[in-house]
């Protein structure tokens, strides 16, 4: 790592010696950020609706002017996609670094400890943690929140050790039978891998993957970030749940990562559509994985056709009906209303769900 960094070290300071050689300076709008350990008002500002926090306790680095949590706004004229929220980092920051160009770098280790879930996800050692937790009461079926994960790590320590982490990790009841026990949500989108450097790369699922470095970013200092990203879960209306939200430093403390919350983002809602005891169908949306399953129907497939039709009326899925469980892969459909149209032999029917 000492070779490594020495070789970073000076490849960032030749990049900063050689803009400062410039004589026209451009200066661009940057993000803003600033530390905050003020927790309830954080989560005040994360949540939309339909979800009501309680018990919001932080760990994380927090001395003077510097923390290792706060708000971040002005993102509208940058490249990272989100407009204001929480950032989590592994290293204490003030309020300048985090917008400064990306030839700058952020890496400043807390000597702070890590965090036991993300030693699990990493299968390493973690450091520098940052550990925003709370409880809370969904009102509908399904809970949801956007976000961006970005690390000085890219692009030089992919795949050589240094796979700094996070997770947001949920407990409570599952719909689908028994409990979350530290359930991490933070997942690459038609996956179960969990979003780190290793996994969302130049090279591994690069759609997901913004090289602010190539860019020449003068908004951003973190080298790379994800795109905007959607952590989302099926929830019971009206029960308590525990939700987890941390970061830290893989193997060892060095150079800093860090996750962006989108403001105003968390909510919950009914999704999922059930219709039971009619013609023996029972037509749910499993949003864990994006699948319309149409089960329990028995006799009824007897000639059958199934049609997902959108607002506009155009048939966007069909197929035919059969013994068992019919599953529609729907996470190529947009967010929005559709019909479920099943007519057979035997009986019809018309229903909706809300992707």
């Amino acid at each position: 790592m000492d070779i490594n960094f020495k070789i970073i070290f000076m490849r960032k300071i030749f990049i900063l010696i050689s803009a400062i050689g410039f004589t026209v300076i451009t200066v661009n709008a940057q993000l803003v950020v600033l530390p905050d350990t003020n927790v309830i008002q954080l989560v005040n500002n994360f949540v939309l609706g339909g979800v009501a926090t309680s018990n919001i306790q932080y760990s994380g680095f927090a001395s003077g002017t510097t923390s290792s949590i706060g708000s971040f706004s002005n993102g509208n004229s940058t490249n990272l996609g989100l407009s204001e929220g929480i950032i989590m980092c592994t290293g204490a920051f003030n309020n300048f670094e985090i917008g400064s160009p990306v030839h700058m770098f952020l890496g400043n280790d807390n000597s702070s400890a890590g965090c036991a879930e993300l030693d699990t996800l990493a299968g390493v050692a973690t450091y520098d943690a940052s550990i925003l937790e709370f409880d809370l009461v969904p009102a509908g079926n399904i809970l949801e929140f956007q976000y961006v994960f970005s690390s000085e790590e890219y692009p030089e320590f992919v795949n050589v050790g240094y796979n700094d982490v996070f997770g947001f990790f949920i407990n409570g009841i599952n719909p689908s039978g028994g409990f979350y026990s530290n359930q991490n949500i933070a997942i690459i989108p038609g996956t179960t891998l969990p979003v780190a450097i290793n996994n969302v790369n130049a090279t591994t699922n690069s759609a997901f993957y913004i090289d602010n470095e190539a860019l020449l970013g003068q908004t951003i200092i973190f080298d790379g970030f994800t795109t905007v990203l959607l952590a989302k879960a099926e929830v019971i209306p009206n029960n308590t749940y525990h939700l987890k939200l941390a970061i830290a430093d893989a193997t060892d403390g060095s150079w800093d990562s860090g996750i962006f919350l989108k403001a105003q983002s968390m909510k919950s809602y009914n999704s999922t559509t059930e219709i039971k005891n009619i013609d023996n169908y029972k037509v749910y949306l499993s949003l864990s994985n994006d699948k319309l399953v149409i089960s329990n129907y028995g006799d009824n497939a007897k000639n059958g056709i199934v049609t997902i039709i959108n607002t506009n009326g155009q048939i966007v899925m069909s197929s035919s009906l059969q013994k068992d469980n019919l599953e529609f892969d729907v996470s190529s459909l947009s967010k929005g209303l559709y019909l479920v149209k099943i007519i057979s032999d035997n009986s019809s029917l018309v229903t909706k769900f809300i992707k």
